[in-house]
């Protein structure tokens, strides 16, 4: 029981905030630089303690799908 207690709640969860928003990047077209670097902003996001990592991965994953939405209607892809 003590090796749980060993792992910070706090490096867990950004963990999964960067694996959560690295795979909807991937699902929604971009490239693995462009969600590497999305979920590395999520990331920080959470680390700085300016929101919940439920609010960080909500957040990143509307902005990656309006960007999204906007270069496919200028015909664009990632």
């Amino acid at each position: 029981m003590s090796a749980l207690h060993a792992v910070p709640l706090t490096r867990m969860r950004a963990a999964a905030v960067v694996d959560a928003v690295h795979r909807v990047a991937v699902r929604l077209g971009y490239g693995p630089a462009d969600a590497g670097f999305a979920a590395a902003l999520a990331r920080q996001d959470f680390i700085s303690g300016r929101c919940s990592a439920a609010r960080a991965i909500s957040d990143m994953v509307d902005a990656l799908r309006t960007a999204m939405r906007m270069m496919r209607a200028q015909g664009g892809a990632a």
